[in-house]
């Protein structure tokens, strides 16, 4: 789940100056979307 997140961050344009937030040791999740 983190490879797959990390990837589709990157393809949608994650800044590179931000990278470090992609390690795994400073990554944190994507807050879920709740669905009506």
């Amino acid at each position: 789940a983190y490879l797959a997140d990390v990837i589709t961050r990157i393809i949608a344009g994650h800044p590179q100056n931000q990278i470090d937030d992609l390690l795994p040791w400073a990554y944190a999740p994507a807050p879920l979307k709740a669905v009506a």
